[in-house]
């Protein structure tokens, strides 16, 4: 099973939200936990907070559901929120540490940044 379900979004706070309910049908399809969807909610949010009027226009978010897995490319991303992604930051609890907590991969694509969470197994 894949299905793919893609949203071009104003970059106002109020619309992350539209994401968030889209983000929660997909995950009860996969029966994620409350904690699971949460932290893909502040992986997401965590991007776009970080956009401060650095780039204009939409943001695109497509999520693509697989057998066990929840994808979400989001972008385009400023070049500054790229940096600093990429930018190991030590201890310090920045942007990519942010990521690889609340996601099992970050991946940056250009200018746009994959995120993936696959479905824990039981037993």
């Amino acid at each position: 099973m894949t299905d793919e379900i893609t949203l071009t979004l104003p970059r106002a706070p109020d619309f992350q939200r539209v994401a968030h309910l889209v983000l929660g049908g997909l995950a009860v399809r996969l029966n994620f936990t409350v904690e699971t969807l949460e932290d893909l909610q502040l992986a997401f949010d965590s991007l776009l907070d970080r956009e401060d009027g650095d780039h204009a226009g939409d943001v695109m978010v497509r999520m693509t559901l697989g057998d066990d897995t929840l994808e979400a490319v989001v972008g385009p991303l400023s070049q500054r929120v790229l940096d600093e992604i990429d930018e190991d930051a030590g201890d310090e609890l920045r942007l990519r540490r942010v990521l690889e907590s609340t996601v099992d991969d970050v991946h940056v694509d250009g200018d746009s940044v994959r995120l993936t969470k696959r479905v824990v197994a039981s037993g």
